[in-house]
């Protein structure tokens, strides 16, 4: 059934590589126009987390193109480790940062982008884990497929908020 995946995995590896490269420029300009420190964490903060929704996509992109649903269940299980060990750090850090606060205009946002972490790296897990114990399940390799499309709008958004383009408009 991971067959079936082959270019969707092509193409999000792809876009996920591009998409990562422009931002870290996309990053490094913003925070180049800005010598508020406070302004600058905020950005850092919801930059590090596209970042690390991004390589989640790449890396469980490009490693589920090696074999089938086991290797893309196994992929995805450490991602979703990854994922969960650095939103545990990086969400007290952006509490820190005032992205939570209530004088932040994206607070909302900050919020949904926060829950969308904490509730998509622990599904990634528990349904890798399913997969891995139900390697034939189209229903799980789909259900996977769409936590990476989640993460996906999830990295776009926070990348859309870091670089400011909605206030540039």
């Amino acid at each position: 059934m991971v067959g079936h995946y082959q270019s969707f995995f092509i193409t999000s590896a792809g876009a996920s590589a591009a998409i990562l490269g422009l931002l870290v420029v996309a990053v490094s300009v913003v925070n180049a126009d800005d010598q508020n420190p406070a302004t600058r964490e905020l950005r850092t903060v919801l930059a590090g987390s596209a970042f690390l929704a991004l390589v989640d996509i790449f890396i469980v992109s490009i490693v589920a193109l090696t074999g089938g649903s086991a290797v893309f269940a196994l992929s995805s299980l450490a991602m979703a480790a990854v994922g969960l060990l650095a939103t545990r750090r990086l969400i007290p850090r952006a509490r820190r940062a005032g992205n939570f606060s209530r004088s932040s205009p994206t607070r909302t946002l900050n919020i949904a982008f926060a829950s969308i972490s904490i509730v998509a790296y622990p599904a990634q897990l528990g349904l890798a884990v399913a997969l891995l114990t139900n390697s034939h399940s189209g229903a799980l390799q789909r259900a996977l497929v769409l936590v990476i499309v989640a993460l996906y709008c999830s990295a776009l958004g926070r990348a859309w908020v870091v670089t400011g383009i909605s206030r540039r408009l």
